[in-house]
């Protein structure tokens, strides 16, 4: 883990996994809304996607998971089987819109025959509590996406 300087919040964390797919196929379940519903929520709770993936344009993630909450963010690069990344904030941080507020999502894949390398990382935490969040639910959210993508 990277430390920023005169902090203890790490500067990122990342995740690496190979999925059982090809890259079209992951590439589809990793951007289509209908598809994000499924694998970013689960059985737990439910939450909708809103975003058209133009890159500058908003990404809305609503749900209700013990209470309602609307992560929004700016979807900052997609380039099709490729990568996607994003920003994000959460209503329930309570945090001030404002660019220090907010972490950088992205997703990178890598083609490999009929398999596909995901590369996972978010980075640029405001608070210890943040980060904290965001790595135990992504670490959980990426194995859910890979049983997702890799079921029949």
């Amino acid at each position: 883990m990277n430390l920023p300087s005169g902090s203890d919040i790490p500067a990122c964390f990342n995740e690496e996994v190979v999925l059982e797919a090809p890259v079209a196929v992951v590439w589809e379940q990793l951007v289509s809304p209908r598809s994000m519903n499924e694998w970013l929520g689960g059985s737990d709770y439910s939450v909708e996607v809103d975003t058209t993936w133009t890159v500058g344009s908003a990404i809305v993630i609503r749900g209700i998971h013990h209470l309602r909450f609307e992560n929004r963010g700016v979807v900052l690069a997609f380039k099709p089987f490729h990568s996607v990344s994003f920003t994000h904030l959460s209503s329930l941080s309570c945090l001030p819109d404002q660019p220090s507020s907010y972490t950088k999502l992205s997703f990178v894949l890598q083609a490999d025959g009929s398999r596909t390398m995901l590369r996972f990382e978010a980075s640029g935490f405001p608070t210890m509590a943040i980060y904290r969040h965001l790595h135990f639910y992504w670490m959980g959210t990426i194995d859910a996406f890979k049983r997702y993508v890799e079921s029949p």
